[in-house]
Parts: C-alpha cells; structure tokens; sequence
C-alpha cells in the first residue's frame, strides 16, 4: 500500500485536508429568462490524521567500521537495512484499524489505519463498518466465506460514492481464496477454468493463480501483503491515497553524537496517512481463512 499510495508534505502533527461532496444529479431544466434562487451550500468536510513517529536504531563500533568485513562498511550496511525495517513498519501500520491518537506532550501520537477510514463495504453478521473518518475502528463480526458477490458490491458502494477501486490489498492467504474463486471455485460456477492449450510438444501449464481481476467496475490488482490483517480485504483508489511525511522526516538518517566507542544514529519517519476521498475506498471483513475454494 505504502508504494501505490502519493506522497505529499504534511505541514503539522495533526495534519488536514478537506473532503468536498457534490449535490446529486438531478432533472435540471429551465425556461428562458428563469430567475435565479438561492441553492443551499454544501461545504467541504475537514478531515485530519495525526503524524506518528517511527524509529529504527543503528549501533555499530568502532573496531566493526575499521575491520575488513564483507560487504563495505557495515554501518552503511545497517543504515539500509533499517530503512527497509521502517519501510515494513510504516506498511504495517497504515493497513490496520488503529484509532489516531494525540496525547499530551511525552505521549506517543498515532496515525489512524486505512481501516478505519473506509465506510463502503461489508463485515460479517454482528459487525460494523466505521464512521468512515479515522475517529472508530470496524466491529468485527461472524466469520463468512468470501464470495465474488461480497466484492462486488463493495466495489459498486464505492463506485456509487465516485471511486473506483484499482488495487486490492490482501493477506497471503486470501490471495490464494480470491484466486481459487476467480478460477471457477464456489462462488463463481460460471467462470472457465484457467487452462493454456499447447500446441507444440511440451508440457501443458495449468495457472493456478489470478493477479488481476477484471470486475464490474473495472480492473482490479490483487496484491498479496504479509502486512494486511488475514481476514480484510482493502480496496483502495490509489487516485485518493496520500503518504504525508513533515519537512525532513521523510524516512531520513539522523547521526546521533558520539558518547562512547561506536556509532550511533537512526532512520526516522514522522508522517501519516491521507485518505484524500475516504468514500473512494471499501472493505470486505470477517473472510474465512480456514478452507479454500
């Protein structure tokens, strides 16, 4: 998710943005010389996330930098492993339910998770989407099996709402329930089984696998993340998703002064997520990942 999403400047901790919704379309017709009436306004909702801080920490000794070890100079070695730590760290984070948090001042700030910004989509009985505006997590619901008609209609919600959902985020294991269904397994008894025919004399391939689904509403990727909550799949337009780190803190290295036989520093990113439309995004929860198609 960290990858498809933009990446702006965010000029605060609490970082906001606004979110315009247009009137519905209506018979609009008019005779000539009409008078002009009034039409209510319909302003734009100020939404806001928090910046959270992540850290990775680096320590190396001196007598490791001046040794001749494998690899080049094994604090810039570890400088590069730390960034792909906070990289992970960050795509963990924006893909879960957590609730934005801003104590007071030594408090840790939280940014909210995508999850709790979509409103469009569907959790199992007794569950609950969120508001839709980062301020509540979902409520999770019963376990049911994922079915083609879930995303479906999830993805018109969104469509209806004008978004149109081009990436799909999902555990392992979904990837590999969401590839059986597409493929002709329960839930789509309709759909041929994929098969290559060949012609030439050499083994045939049987693809087991669906990387793109093409739905209702367009084209969708379907990307397998070791980050995503099991049971969610996240249906994202990546046109109305944002990564916004403050000036300068944009997964940087900062070289802490020396107060002992080593060195020391850090990779540090401050920032958070921007759902710029939150409305453009849905959600299918409480999929079962106990059996396969």
């Amino acid at each position: 998710m960290v990858a498809a999403a933009g990446n702006v400047e965010a000029d605060q901790p609490n970082t906001e943005w606004l979110v315009q919704n247009l009137a519905a379309a209506d018979d609009n017709a008019q005779p000539e010389g009409f008078s002009y009436a009034a039409m209510p306004l319909i302003g734009p909702a100020r939404e806001h996330n928090i910046c959270q801080i992540m850290v990775r920490s680096v320590t190396v000794t001196n007598t490791y930098r001046v040794s001749n070890s494998v690899g080049g100079d094994e604090f810039d070695r570890q400088v590069l492993l730390k960034g792909k730590e906070l990289r992970r760290d960050l795509e963990w984070t924006i893909t879960r339910d957590t609730v934005r948090a801003a104590p007071a001042s030594p408090g840790v700030r939280r940014m909210s998770g995508m999850l709790t910004w979509m409103s469009n989509g569907s959790f199992g009985a007794t569950g609950a989407m969120p508001v839709g505006d980062g301020s509540n997590a979902p409520t999770y619901g019963t376990v049911r099996t994922l079915t083609l008609d879930l995303v479906g209609q999830a993805l018109e919600a969104a469509f209806i709402a004008g978004g149109r959902p081009t990436l799909a985020i999902m555990s392992p294991r979904t990837k590999r329930i969401f590839s059986g269904l597409a493929s002709g397994g329960t839930g789509n008894p309709i759909a041929a089984q994929n098969r290559i025919n060949s012609t030439a004399p050499r083994e045939v391939t049987i693809v087991g696998a669906v990387d793109v689904y093409l739905s209702d509403f367009g084209r969708l990727e379907l990307a397998p993340d070791i980050f995503s909550p099991p049971a969610v799949m996240e249906l994202i337009d990546t046109d109305f998703l944002e990564i916004a780190p403050l000036p300068g803190r944009d997964m940087v290295l900062d070289e802490y002064a020396r107060v002992g036989d080593a060195y020391d520093g850090a990779m540090i990113f401050e920032g958070t997520l921007r759902p710029t439309a939150p409305k453009a995004h849905a959600v299918v929860g409480d999929i079962d990942q106990t059996t396969l198609p």
